[in-house]
């Protein structure tokens, strides 16, 4: 009977969430990156085709060449399969081909969700604590909207996940199988952002330790180890076609550009802008911080707590067991990059989504915070039904925040951010408000050019791409802003969020709020219609 209800609550739970994003995919817009990804996806197969001598699969002259193109040292695991099945089927309309690559993020974002159930099943021996941090990561507001979107960051945390937990079982039980399975998704995470080599480094050096600690067999472990490096390495060639030609010294390039790039432009922060080169030490604790719902941020405290004393009473050992080298793993996990952030003045923007691998290590912390609550008073059942209506609380406090949001979930801030917001942080960085705005503009308003302009920092262009073939047609981007007839205005980049448009020109026509903060506001010209012909297409 306890497998038969572990069984069904777990198949309940996925093909629950499956089912959700099924339903889901097709309401967000489309976010600033996603046409670049698809390029460097689209330049890589085109490349593969070249190479291989395949024809008919993404062999296009209009694109620029894999040698010449800016974002070559761009891994492309994601990005090219899914330009590949864009092709396979045959996909031609603009709204077809993001909405297709929204479906796919998501199942890569429901395999990142599986790896973390994994990891913490592992940890705790408990399927239920493992579905308890699964259900964190699918109810943290600005990771599940970016699981339809984002297919830079949140891709790169499902695999870092699906990695981490590879790397786990590999140094737990050091066997050519999980040398082989680990290696595949090392390689996978690396051929997504180059970061991942960090997997590497821990994987070795834990099983290093492992055997001078006497835990294993030397010649044994050696060979596994052998195994795993020299397949990685393998693969990690093998699925970035931009290695292909000079592995060593591409690979070099991309890793020297991960680690010293420069970007441009300026980030909100507290109120102010500042250079995005010249961001202080606390930004990405800050954003963690006021993005994250409360709960998760509570029992993470709770969980460093436990696991360094953990440490302070192992002393120089570290760890007793399988268990508390996981803790360690975890902690490590999450501390690491930051700390490297901050070292090496790393560049970010946009909140803290570069830093989005680290999350699976910080919800798998804070069910160890949880697990130790729970422990506390492990006899008691009015702490422990407290305990679990807290818990309950506040995920359905989060769930009904999310309904409520959707689809601008990626907007979150939990009442550490304080009232406001918008004039201390960016709040819609991405444009995907743009789309829902395009769409009610369009409908109400049959001129047959309608004009827009974006007063803010938000790319419309790119918006424009997820309006239908005969709504796309009819709209005009006014980059020279040539009487604009409809003016947008997301607050990216300007300075005074708090002050509408003042124009005695223009009104307010059309808002989308999240909770109390406006997010877009588009603003109409009191003027007669555009007349022009020059639409964009």
């Amino acid at each position: 009977m306890n497998k038969r209800i572990k069984y069904i609550s777990i198949g309940l739970f996925f093909s629950s969430l499956l089912l959700l994003g099924l339903s889901r995919f097709r309401d967000y817009g489309i976010s600033w990156d996603e046409p670049q990804q698809r390029l460097t996806g689209a330049v890589t197969v085109n490349y593969i085709a070249k190479v291989l001598h395949i024809h008919g699969v993404g062999a296009n002259k209009n694109f620029p060449t894999l040698a010449t193109y800016p974002d070559r040292e761009y891994g492309v695991a994601f990005e090219a399969p899914a330009f590949a099945l864009e092709n396979i089927f045959k996909l031609r309309d603009s709204r077809d081909i993001y909405m297709f690559r929204h479906f796919l993020t998501f199942l890569v974002f429901l395999g990142g969700v599986c790896a973390v159930y994994k990891l913490s099943y592992r940890r705790f021996s408990d399927w239920r604590i493992g579905l308890l941090s699964a259900l964190f990561l699918v109810l943290t507001p600005r990771l599940f909207a970016d699981g339809f979107y984002n297919s830079k960051d949140t891709v790169f945390m499902a695999v870092f996940a699906a990695a981490m937990n590879t790397a786990i079982s590999f140094v737990l039980q050091p066997r050519v199988k999980t040398a082989l399975i680990h290696a595949l998704a090392t390689a996978v995470a690396i051929d997504v952002r180059i970061m991942a080599i960090l997997l590497v480094a821990v994987s070795v050096s834990l099983l290093l330790v492992r055997i001078l600690r006497r835990e294993l067999q030397p010649s044994r472990a050696c060979l596994v180890l052998g195994v795993y490096v020299i397949v990685a390495f393998i693969l990690v060639i093998l699925m970035w076609p931009y290695l292909w030609s000079h592995p060593l010294p591409h690979f070099w390039e991309a890793f020297r550009l991960m680690s010293r790039y420069q970007g441009g432009g300026q980030v909100r922060y507290m109120g102010t802008f500042i250079p995005n080169t010249e961001i202080p030490w606390h930004y990405s604790f800050v954003w963690i911080s006021i993005t994250t719902p409360l709960l998760y941020l509570t029992l993470f405290l709770v969980g460093t707590y436990s696991i360094c004393g953990q440490i302070l009473v192992r002393r120089i050992r570290l760890w007793e067991n399988d268990r508390e080298l996981q803790d360690i793993v975890f902690l490590a996990l999450f501390f690491a990059p930051i700390i490297a952030v901050i070292l090496f003045h790393s560049v970010l923007y946009d909140g803290w989504r570069h830093l989005y691998f680290v999350y699976p290590a910080f919800l798998l912390v804070s069910t160890k915070g949880w697990v130790a609550l729970w422990s506390i008073r492990s006899t008691s059942k009015i702490y422990k039904a407290i305990l679990v209506s807290l818990t309950v609380i506040s995920l359905l406090l989060t769930a009904t925040w999310m309904c409520k949001a959707h689809p601008l979930e990626n907007v979150y801030f939990n009442i550490l951010a304080g009232q406001n917001v918008r004039a201390r942080y960016d709040l819609d960085y991405w444009g995907l408000a743009n789309r829902a705005a395009l769409e009610h503009i369009v409908k109400v308003d049959h001129s047959a050019v309608v004009n827009v302009w974006a007063e803010s920092t938000t790319p419309l262009w790119i918006s424009v791409l997820m309006l239908k073939r005969g709504d796309r047609s009819r709209v005009r981007i006014d980059d020279v802003r040539r009487a604009p007839y409809y003016v947008f205005n997301n607050y990216r980049g300007v300075r005074d969020a708090d002050t509408a448009k003042d124009s005695r020109d223009y009104e307010l026509f059309y808002e989308v709020r999240v909770g109390e903060e406006v997010v877009l506001s588009v603003f109409k010209w009191k003027g007669p219609p555009a007349t022009e012909n020059s639409c964009v297409r």
